[in-house]
């Protein structure tokens, strides 16, 4: 399914494993970093994203900066690593760790990104959360 992401060839219109994977990284902090401009330059206009499961939909550079705000607003309470990337030409699997200062401790959420990259640009993200961890603190 996905190579180890050491690609070197030219596919996909000028894009490699490696070309993908860095433009993916590059995008995922400037989004989690509230990187609005950087964020924007590596978007295409027509991104689209989607949360796996939780019928969230956002589409365009307007839904882009609606998710980067609602980002700012847990600023200081949310802290979010790319702990992984495995890629191939187009498409990007970042496995994230979010991690939540609460004042009853930290919470951590595990989550899973697909990004497509299209032309140098980020045109798709769906996004997966392994929300047991919530689950079993609310009940």
């Amino acid at each position: 399914m996905f190579s180890d992401g050491g690609g070197s060839g030219d596919v996909d219109g000028g894009v490699d494993a490696e070309s993908t994977r860095r433009i993916a990284e590059a995008w995922m902090r400037a989004v989690t970093s509230c990187d609005v401009d950087a964020a924007l330059a590596l978007s295409s206009p027509s991104i689209v994203y989607t949360n796996g499961g939780h019928l969230r939909l956002y589409e365009g550079h307007d839904g882009l900066r609606d998710i980067i705000e609602d980002l700012a607003r847990l600023s200081g309470f949310l802290d979010v690593a790319v702990l992984s990337a495995v890629a191939e030409p187009g498409i990007v699997a970042l496995k994230r760790l979010e991690t939540y200062t609460l004042p009853e401790g930290g919470v951590e959420i595990p989550a899973l990104s697909f990004v497509e990259v299209e032309g140098g640009v980020v045109t798709r993200w769906e996004d997966y959360k392994d929300l047991r961890t919530l689950n079993t603190i609310s009940e």
